[in-house]
């Protein structure tokens, strides 16, 4: 499992590995919205309607939870912001 300090990297195989799981993760979402818009009984994706808001908040929450599930190793690391004591 990966921690905050862990994100950076200290050659290319590490920068490959996480910009992997972050195009990774970007796929998956758009996959997911493209099952959502095919699912749901929708037509009207054209923008400032509330279609639209669904789809764009779900693609956005989607990456994000699949980000920090594949760098983090849980969907909400609840305890990478808590601050050490000294």
């Amino acid at each position: 499992m990966m921690t905050w300090e862990d994100i950076g990297w200290r050659d290319p195989k590490d920068f490959v590995i996480v910009m992997g799981k972050i195009l990774v993760a970007l796929a998956g979402a758009m996959l997911l919205t493209g099952v959502l818009m095919t699912v749901l009984p929708y037509s009207d994706y054209s923008p400032q309607t509330p279609e639209r808001v669904i789809v764009v908040s779900v693609f956005y929450a989607a990456w994000l939870l699949l980000m920090l599930k594949l760098l983090f190793g849980k969907f909400l690391p609840l305890g990478m912001f808590k601050t050490r004591e000294a």
